[in-house]
């Protein structure tokens, strides 16, 4: 079955003026003339994402739109009306963000994070930024130091949130960001803390053993291109640590903590220094 706002591989079973006809052997749908590869012949296979037209009629195409259905992806508002917001998702008909699906009023050349969802009532594909009805709150399936994929939504005055894996509520807190975050922008991040009430923490550095092991070949470097010195130790503020290595106070500690318990590094008060 053809699936609209989905990636589909069709069969080209008949060619007309105005393009070709794929099929699923049960049901055919047209890809236009613009849409079809050079070469492409009868019998051929396409990868095809199918939507539907100004008429809301399914069709295909080869372009790729920024998220299909069920994905959240970060889109720019080009147009408003009376029903809704239209936004550019990469295809030649905008996405349409109904009013109804409108989390605060969108403006105009702005961009949001949106989720791509299928209205079953009018088959219409349409976006939504009432992301949270489209989480999962079930998140027994994640464990404490999970690399997960991570697309950041909005600022908060704690710190930022994100949608992890693409079903899960989460958030980045400052003393772990150590460069600006973009609204929209995707990352890998690391599950810091899950919390009794299920909240997620996250962490843009891997955490425990994973975070030392990253950390010591970077460290060593830092030292012989200095002359083997730096001065930084157990006393280094937090910020210090985060602006010149990138990794928590707590991080590195256990990074200094490793290397010397494999006696390569002297720590004293004025800083680290690399053994011979």
């Amino acid at each position: 079955m053809i699936e609209i706002g989905s990636y589909n591989r069709l069969q080209i079973v008949r060619k007309v003026d105005f393009g070709v006809y794929l099929s699923d052997g049960e049901s055919d749908i047209l890809l236009p003339i613009r849409q079809v590869p050079p070469r492409a012949g009868q019998g051929d296979i396409l990868d095809v994402f199918v939507y539907t037209d100004s008429e809301d009629r399914p069709i295909a195409t080869t372009d790729r739109p920024k998220a299909i259905v069920g994905e959240f992806a970060m889109l720019r508002v080009v147009s408003l009306s009376t029903f809704g917001a239209f936004a550019d998702w990469g295809l030649a008909k905008d996405l349409l963000i109904p009013l109804s699906e409108q989390r605060y009023p969108l403006k105009e050349e702005r961009g949001y994070v949106v989720r791509v969802i299928l209205d079953k009532l009018s088959n219409r594909i349409i976006g939504s930024t009432k992301l949270s009805k489209y989480l999962d709150p079930d998140v027994s399936g994640l464990v404490e130091g999970q690399k997960v994929e991570a697309i950041f939504t909005h600022h908060t005055d704690d710190g930022t949130m994100a949608i992890i894996e693409n079903k899960y509520s989460a958030a980045i807190f400052p003393d772990e960001v150590f460069k600006p975050l973009r609204v929209g922008e995707r990352r890998t991040a690391y599950i810091k803390k899950i919390r009794e009430d299920s909240r997620i923490s996250l962490s843009l550095s891997p955490q425990g053993y994973e975070a030392v092991t990253a950390q010591v070949p970077e460290l060593i470097r830092m030292l012989q291109s200095s002359g083997g010195f730096l001065p930084y130790s157990d006393n280094t503020s937090p910020e210090i640590i985060r602006n010149v290595f990138g990794i928590s106070k707590g991080s590195f500690k256990k990074l200094l903590g490793r290397l010397l318990k494999e006696g390569r590094i002297e720590i004293s008060f004025h800083g680290i220094r690399l053994k011979e």
